[in-house]
């Protein structure tokens, strides 16, 4: 059984190596330069995670305190601070930290950004009117405990928004336990953690190995159970999530079938 310490330490290295969305940009593009960030910023949101313009409400935050868990190169909480918030960001990985702060300097807008551990978030309590976090509290050990930390630091009427990888998607039940896990053996060679570690690009399952965890509503509904509001949303479907049974889903279904099969649980809780 890994320690924490161990699972948080190759959660670090997969995304040091190979920061969050990095390797989705054109090489020929110099990481950290405005072209870079703008890039990838046009790839994430019209490309591979256009459902994120939908379902997750960045104008809500103007004139808010933001505070964003696990900001990767930023580009999320950068879309937040253009719509009028005041932002604020920790991260574990010192390279996400470096770019991070690459891309806000590059934009010449302000954001408060510092390392920091989710699970002792570093600052005082009721001080937020919106914490965000996107894929990321599904990679550690302290999930429950992250939730709780985000509780303490919003302010009563405050909202907690964050995404998290979904059991019961096309995805992970298609894509990668029957194709990849079942059919071409990975899990047996790899066993479920390894397997599902592979989802993050450069990690191969046995050297990095970031811990990656899926939920269900009603998992993530005992969590939440301090809010006094909890409802849920499902974003990201796309007819490649069900691998070599893809091409028995017409293109014009991946909308209609999304809620249904798609990859993204997106929780919105009020305190």
């Amino acid at each position: 059984m890994n320690s924490e310490k161990q699972l948080k330490d190759h959660t670090i290295q997969q995304w040091n190596t190979t920061p969050c969305g990095s390797a989705n940009v054109e090489p020929l593009l110099e990481p950290g330069s405005l072209e870079f960030f703008d890039a990838f910023r046009k790839i994430q949101y019209e490309s591979t995670d256009p459902w994120m313009k939908e379902l997750i409400p960045f104008a809500l935050g103007k004139d808010k305190k933001v505070l964003e868990i696990g900001f990767g190169m930023g580009t999320d909480l950068l879309t937040w601070r253009l719509e009028g918030a005041e932002v604020y960001g920790i991260d574990l990985t010192p390279e996400h930290y470096r770019l991070a702060t690459l891309n806000f300097k590059t934009h010449n807008q302000p954001a408060h950004l510092q390392i920091a551990d989710a699970a002792h978030i570093p600052f005082p309590s009721e001080s937020f009117d919106i914490c965000y976090s996107h894929g990321v509290l599904h990679h550690t050990p302290d999930t429950v405990r992250c939730i709780s930390e985000a509780y303490r630091v919003l302010k009563p009427g405050g909202q907690l928004i964050f995404s998290m990888y979904r059991t019961y998607s096309a995805f992970h039940l298609v894509a990668k336990l029957l194709v990849e896990g079942v059919c071409q053996g990975k899990l047996k060679q790899l066993g479920y953690r390894g397997l599902l570690a592979t989802l993050e690009k450069g990690a191969d399952g046995i050297h990095i190995k970031p811990l990656v965890k899926t939920y269900t509503i009603r998992a993530l509904q005992r969590m939440l159970s301090d809010f006094s509001q909890v409802r849920f949303k499902v974003g990201h479907f796309k007819r490649e999530h069900l691998s070599k049974f893809g091409w028995l889903c017409p293109k014009f279904l991946e909308k209609p079938l999304e809620r249904w099969l798609g990859w993204y649980l997106v929780a919105y809780a009020t305190k």
